[in-house]
């Protein structure tokens, strides 16, 4: 095969007689940025990147579909193919469809890496799945009963078909580690020395724990509440989560080394003070246990209650009266749990659940008409609650 010589950038080089610029850059060390080239393909020249001036000549070159030839002088830095380069270069990122992250892990809010464990689990390799979502989320069985999966809303395979039902594939793998005998615990790193204090035995305390033990910290919790799980064992129904999933992640979290002292209302029982003192660092994780109020009149009224309210009392088996009638005010996960709930305590058959819908200037009259049945649902305002 005859050899020609060529200079690019400066660079003298030989190259086979027959090959393109771009490919005798490539086997010269010599970079050219280009994107659609693949040695397997006939040359396409679609994507404009490789892009060259050539002496002599007065338009830019594609370095993909240019012959190599004697003499030849190739500049591919120069201002006039750099500012082209760009120029190819946002069109394409105009019109780019694709993503860099799956649309199920940019929307889960803990940025599980969703295709690994799922993909995991399809190859029966459910310990290394759940090795996977715990570098991001240490509850996985909790929060795979419970989580709203926007993951599930984003993935992409729901336009063949119906999206993958990833929340029930994260609490399948959780399951089977809890199950096994030898539930996964992550090595921990040698001990630093330092001690943190988490206030809250709740996810987010929970959580912080159990990343500060893997770093080698040495954690004590203060709780409030008699048992751990914050709004997880208080403000969600059993039916939705069992208590005793919630006490075997519990469990896991204390058997890396967590201290957990139940009881203990900072304020109260201990100052915040004495724990910055105490403690190298200390972690706030206190929840929202407090139910939002309806900011209307009568609120207050007796047998007016909470939801938040009504569903810790319950999860406490201290007695509630709801009487045989109940109104529901809401249509989020609270409201429907406070009335499922209320129909599982058997107060009666009629059932309401009344959407609120907050406007700056008071109150609305009802837009729909009120749906059949005995569990109806009304989008309304609600003006005042007389007792």
């Amino acid at each position: 095969m005859a050899l020609v010589k060529l200079n690019i950038n400066g660079k003298e080089i030989t190259a086979e007689a027959g090959k393109t610029v771009l490919e005798a850059a490539i086997e010269n060390g010599i970079e050219i940025p280009h994107l659609c080239f693949d040695e397997r393909l006939e040359v396409y020249a679609g994507c404009g990147l490789c892009i060259v001036e050539i002496e002599g000549q007065p338009k830019i070159a594609r370095a993909c579909s240019t012959p190599v030839s004697n003499g030849l002088v190739v500049r591919s830095n120069t201002k006039k193919v750099i500012e082209a380069r760009n120029s190819a270069l946002n069109l394409l990122v105009s019109q780019h469809i694709g993503d860099c992250k799956a649309p199920c892990t940019l929307n889960c809010p803990a940025q599980t890496d969703v295709q690994g464990y799922v993909g995991l689990v399809a190859n029966k390799q459910y310990r290394e799945s759940l090795k996977l979502i715990k570098e991001k989320l240490p509850l996985p069985a909790c929060i795979g009963r419970v989580c709203p999966h926007p993951c599930e809303k984003a993935c992409r395979r729901q336009n063949v078909e119906e999206s993958v039902s990833i929340a029930c594939i994260k609490t399948f793998a959780a399951d089977y580690d809890l199950n096994s005998g030898n539930p996964y615990i992550p090595e921990l790193k040698p001990s630093t020395g330092k001690k943190v204090a988490v206030v809250g035995a709740g996810p987010a305390g929970l959580s912080a724990a159990y990343y500060l033990l893997t770093d080698g910290h040495e954690v004590d919790i203060f709780e409030a509440m008699p048992k751990p799980g914050g709004m997880l064992r208080y403000g969600i129904p059993e039916y939705r989560l069992p208590k005793n999933v919630v006490d075997a992640e519990v469990a896991i979290i204390e058997e890396m080394g967590a201290n957990i002292h139940y009881g203990v209302k900072i304020g109260e029982d201990m100052s915040l003070e004495y724990l910055q003192e105490k403690y190298d660092a200390v972690f706030l994780g206190i929840g929202a246990w407090k139910s939002s109020p309806m900011r209307c009149e009568g609120e207050n009224t007796p047998g007016v209650l909470g939801g938040i309210d009504f569903l810790i009392k319950v999860a406490e088996n201290k007695p509630v009266k709801i009487g045989k009638r109940v109104i529901v005010v809401g249509g989020g996960n609270t409201a429907m749990d406070v009335a499922r709930t209320s129909i599982r305590l058997r107060s009666g058959r009629s059932k309401s659940c009344l959407q609120k819908k907050r406007r700056a200037n008071a109150c609305r009259k009802n837009r729909n008409k009120r749906s059949k049945g005995r569990r109806s649902n009304i989008l309304l305002s609600l003006c005042t609650i007389i007792g």
